[in-house]
């Protein structure tokens, strides 16, 4: 008689679990976890946001417009894709360390990189990276060691390990100076030098991602960027790839302010 009570109120509980799973689903199907929007960033929202900060109206201080091609996607709940807006900007900011550079392309996608001048030259410090699927918000914050961008004496070909932190991952990854280069800024040849950064991310997450760089030898202000990551991690529906590729190229090396 116990056994059987035993084995019935096993046969409830599992069907509990089953309904539970159902009601998600439904839910899903229903469209709202399904949902998925994105919204191209203001310009004017982020110049405005600028004005309304405390820092110097000289310098590299401003935002800065580029041209801009991507997209980020996963293959989660049915996939989702987000397009860039052919126009996006830049806000830099001067910080105690060096500058604070945040693109924006929508309303939550974002990424903030802190350069730093150091004995060595400059160096990318700080990576903090936003984004936004199904109503859900995902940020990390890299901290960097050896992501040194621009050396003091630059050589072509030579490589630098580097690895950077989050509270859940670590990416490790190498620093290649290219060598020097220009780049079209508003119909003007501007000097550059030309760096790739190579990463994985070897557990917990998992993927690669490269960028190059064309920064101004002096400010070290972006004036191109390509970017492809290829990464993934384990969630309850299974292991979720994101994928984003980006090109940024600077459209004036006048901000707005």
């Amino acid at each position: 008689m116990k056994r059987a009570r035993r084995l019935s109120r096993r046969k409830t509980i599992v069907l509990t679990l089953s309904g539970i799973v159902l009601l998600i689903a439904a839910a899903w199907a229903g469209g709202f976890l399904l949902h998925d929007s994105s919204q191209a960033a203001s310009i004017s929202q982020e110049l405005r946001r600028f004005r309304a900060g405390k820092h110097d109206s000289g310098g590299l201080n401003g935002v800065y417009l580029y041209a801009t091609k991507g997209r980020e996607s996963i293959n989660a709940l049915g996939g989702a894709t987000h397009i860039y807006p052919a126009r996006t900007s830049i806000t830099s900011i001067e910080v105690p360390c060096g500058n604070q550079l945040r693109w924006t392309a929508l309303e939550k996608r974002s990424t903030t990189w802190t350069f730093c001048s150091t004995a060595a030259g400059v160096e990318l410090r700080i990576s903090d990276e936003r984004h936004a699927f199904f109503n859900l918000n995902d940020h990390a914050v890299y901290v960097c060691s050896g992501r040194l961008l621009i050396p003091k004496k630059p050589v072509a070909g030579a490589t630098e390990p580097f690895t950077c932190r989050s509270n859940r991952n670590l990416e490790v990854g190498e620093v290649h100076i290219i060598g020097e280069g220009t780049v079209d800024v508003g119909g003007r040849s501007v000097g550059a030098i030309r760096v790739s950064t190579n990463l994985t991310i070897p557990y917990r997450d998992a993927g690669h991602e490269t960028i190059e760089w064309w920064l101004d030898p002096v400010t070290a202000l972006p004036l191109r960027i390509e970017l492809h990551s290829r990464t993934s991690r384990k969630l309850f529906v299974g292991r979720v790839q994101y994928h984003e590729d980006l090109s940024l190229r600077l459209l004036s090396l006048t901000p707005l302010r």
